[in-house]
């Protein structure tokens, strides 16, 4: 009798799990084919021809094939130099982001610091309180770095989120891995470089993608402190075009928009798809790393 009812049990509990299960998987599919419209219906209007366009006969896949949305793109002179421009904010993000934070969570980390409390009060104050738009813009002038690519690196390189989390990571590894090291002779910034960021891959590819695609997406302090178009990044330009109908500017489409022959969609969805495209190729590169980074700083203190 007891077995029968454990065998009931134990059936309740695989049905309702597999249900689960089923419920779960059609949530996700539905939330998959929300997310994933919107990309493949910008992607298809680029690549349709006009008629389609205005009649709305473009879903999934393109109607009366065309790149001439993209060869117009390409007509910018500034589109190249755009895209470099962001490549070098983006690595020097990445890498002053991950050295800059590495260092301070790491002396926040050690047990024996003596300035561990008043430093951790003090970015605790910077994650609820900001000096605002114009004191930030003042302070970028009086720095000298209005109109660098350094205005758009060095005041985003330390969050105070980030050393939080960084500092939790590190304090899942053994103490006494660092102990040995000092007997050993190594100096502290040693002990980081061989032992802590080696253990830490996950952690740093995590927050380097969200460095790179925050830097990517980001177009206001650009739009603040960067004056020359030769030194602006890819989001400018494609601002300029989407919004500020920067697609005026280019006489050939204009003239093929007049004669019905291209839809001013193709062009500015043409600079959407060229400038998500990379940051879209990355992600596979990285995505194994994202459970692992983001879990230990959630779960340790």
């Amino acid at each position: 009798m007891a077995r029968n009812k454990e065998k009931e049990v134990k059936s309740k509990i695989y049905i309702g799990s597999r249900t689960f299960d089923v419920v779960l998987y059609i949530l996700m599919g539905l939330l998959s084919i929300v997310f994933i419209y919107p990309f493949l219906n910008v992607l298809a209007i680029s690549f349709s021809g006009n008629s389609a366009i205005v009649t709305g006969q473009v879903t999934f896949f393109p109607r009366d094939f065309i790149l001439d949305g993209y060869e117009m793109l390409f007509e910018d002179e500034n589109i190249f130099q755009a895209y470099w421009n962001t490549i070098v904010i983006a690595a020097g993000s990445v890498v002053f982001s991950l050295t800059l934070t590495s260092m301070m969570a790491y002396v926040l980390m050690i047990p024996d610091f003596v300035m561990k409390k008043p430093l951790s009060i003090y970015l605790l104050i910077t994650m609820f309180f900001s000096g605002g738009m114009v004191p930030g813009y003042l302070l970028i002038r009086n720095l000298g770095l209005f109109n660098t690519i350094w205005a758009l690196i060095l005041p985003g390189a330390i969050s105070a989120y980030n050393v939080f989390v960084y500092r939790a990571f590190y304090k899942g590894i053994s103490l006494d891995l660092r102990e040995a090291a000092k007997i050993d002779g190594a100096s502290e910034f040693g002990i980081l470089a061989r032992i802590y960021v080696p253990l830490s891959k996950a952690l740093y590819a995590t927050f380097g993608m969200f460095c790179v695609v925050g830097v990517w997406n980001s177009y206001m302090p650009a739009l603040l402190y960067i004056k020359d178009k030769d030194r602006q990044p890819i989001q400018m330009v494609l601002r300029r075009i989407v919004f500020a109908n920067g697609i005026g500017a280019m006489q050939n489409a204009n003239d093929m928009i007049n004669n019905g022959k291209l839809n001013y969609l193709n062009v500015q969805y043409a600079c959407i798809i060229m400038t998500m495209g990379p940051i879209l190729l990355a992600y596979p590169f990285v995505q194994k790393y994202f459970v692992k980074g983001m879990q230990v700083g959630a779960v340790k203190g």
